[in-house]
């Protein structure tokens, strides 16, 4: 916790912008299985404890919005879903109901494929090796795929493209918080339970950073063990290509 304190102060300190703290506290799909469960409990009160600790720290200085990304929701599950909120956020201090973002998986692909068919920059910033879309690019070279491409030539967005379209929705989220049309900085800070989900978050904000010019997201990328209670974590500048890693 402190070390990650740590990173967070070195990250919001000399903004000359306001700044909104995003926690994507946690992504997992439906219906939910225990182990799904446990983890998103265990990152509820992980966030809940560092979003006092930022509080405590800087006086409400820096507006915080906690997201949950959900994967097959819809009308059947969508009732356990909302209980599961509830339950998440009861006994939190910092975190409460009215203030939890739950965004569908299933919503961002269908803007992903929107923004392919609009954004020609998007959808030419792939190669297509053996039928999978990987992002071009020279300085670092990614191994996993952002989506597929089907016999007509077309991208079928994968969990980098969606994870793009996330990032879409992360910077709306953050306007509206200052109810008016402005560009505000936005340090995205992501929990993942798995290292190839660490590895696609990492992606995401590539892609994003890649085809969004004037992109004003900060990401901070956590892959927490909490056996051993260690992270594996990445954080760069919102326009660079360049990340910076190292175990918290």
């Amino acid at each position: 916790m402190d070390n990650l304190l740590t990173l967070i102060d070195k990250k919001l300190e000399n903004r000359d912008k306001y700044t909104i703290i995003v926690l994507e506290i946690a992504h997992f799909s439906l219906p939910l299985e225990e182990k799904n469960r446990d983890w998103a409990k265990r990152n509820m009160s992980f966030a809940n404890r560092l979003c006092g600790q930022i509080i405590k720290k800087h006086q409400h200085k820096f507006k915080i919005i906690p997201i949950i990304l959900l994967n097959n929701l819809d009308d059947d599950n969508g009732q356990d879903s909302e209980t599961f909120m509830n339950e998440l956020v009861e006994g939190q201090k910092y975190i409460r109901s009215e203030s939890l973002r739950v965004v569908s998986e299933r919503n961002l692909k269908n803007r992903a494929f929107k923004a392919l068919k609009k954004n020609s920059e998007l959808a030419n910033s792939f190669i297509n090796i053996d039928g999978k879309a990987y992002l071009k690019d020279d300085d670092y070279k990614h191994d996993l795929a952002a989506g597929f491409i089907n016999d007509d030539g077309k991208i079928i967005p994968r969990c980098g493209l969606i994870l793009t379209s996330f990032l879409d929705i992360v910077a709306k989220f953050a306007n509206d918080r200052l109810h008016q049309k402005s560009d505000a900085d936005v340090l995205f800070i992501s929990f993942s339970e798995e290292f190839h989900e660490y590895q696609r978050v990492r992606l995401g904000v590539d892609i994003y950073s890649r085809t969004h010019k004037s992109a004003t997201i900060h990401p901070i990328v956590l892959h927490w063990d909490y056996e051993i209670d260690q992270s594996l974590t990445s954080f760069r500048e919102c326009n660079t290509q360049e990340w910076h890693e190292e175990e918290l």
